[in-house]
């Protein structure tokens, strides 16, 4: 069930009559500007992570998405999981010039991705509503997909550990108070719809077996501009 609407917070104050700074010409108030930036900076927006920036962004959306159409690009906003993001809006790509680039996962971030939504399934079926999890579990869960071809544990383990640095300065994976703790950003729900698991982990099965490619092909990609 969808959470409930959150209180939208009252209108942003007008801009004053010289602008934001000398020859501004912007027509946004400076919350939703800066709204703007975030969306463009960041793989995502959400009401737990960024409950301001999710409010001024429910009262301004068509401003929004305006601004990100004129670059080529779309709004989408996932109320289930309280989450908003930009993505290329469609066909676009082929058509006109493009700010983001599809750069597929590595082997170890494909790998983190599919046990993260593996273990955020479990721990919502069992009615927890956050789901946590250690570094050192994540590392041996990429240990996990080894293929039986690679002898270079130390090799391997260096990999595992730039796949969860990755994942954290993606906010896939949030620090929490305590070391080496992170939480599940509900972005992962999105990224990984149920059908792109599965592909992914046929993919890793035939890989690690030395049928298939060098890694993951399939698009569950990291956004670059």
């Amino acid at each position: 069930m969808s959470d409930p609407t959150p209180v939208l917070p009252p209108e942003a104050d007008p801009l004053p009559e010289d602008g934001l700074f000398p020859g501004d010409s912007g027509t946004l108030a400076e919350p939703v500007r800066t709204v703007l930036v975030q969306l463009l900076r960041r793989r995502y927006v959400s009401a737990a992570q960024h409950p301001a920036a999710w409010r001024v962004l429910l009262e301004h959306q068509r401003s929004l998405r305006s601004r990100l159409n004129d670059l080529y690009l779309d709004l989408v906003v996932n109320t289930d999981h309280q989450v908003a993001y930009k993505q290329q809006a469609p066909a676009a790509a082929d058509r006109f010039p493009t700010l983001l680039f599809d750069q597929p996962w590595s082997r170890e971030e494909t790998v983190l991705l599919v046990c993260l939504r593996r273990l955020a399934r479990s721990r919502s079926a069992a009615g927890d509503t956050e789901v946590f999890v250690d570094r050192a579990e994540l590392i041996d869960e990429v240990g996990h997909f080894r293929p039986l071809s690679s002898t270079n544990r130390a090799r391997d383990l260096q990999q595992a550990a730039l796949g969860v640095d990755s994942l954290l300065r993606q906010e896939v994976l949030l620090r929490t108070g305590t070391e080496n703790r992170y939480r599940v950003s509900p972005i992962l729900e999105v990224l990984l719809p149920v059908d792109v698991v599965q592909r992914l982990v046929a993919q890793l099965t035939e890989h690690n077996s030395g049928t298939g490619p060098a890694g993951p092909t399939d698009p569950a990609e990291q956004e670059t501009t």
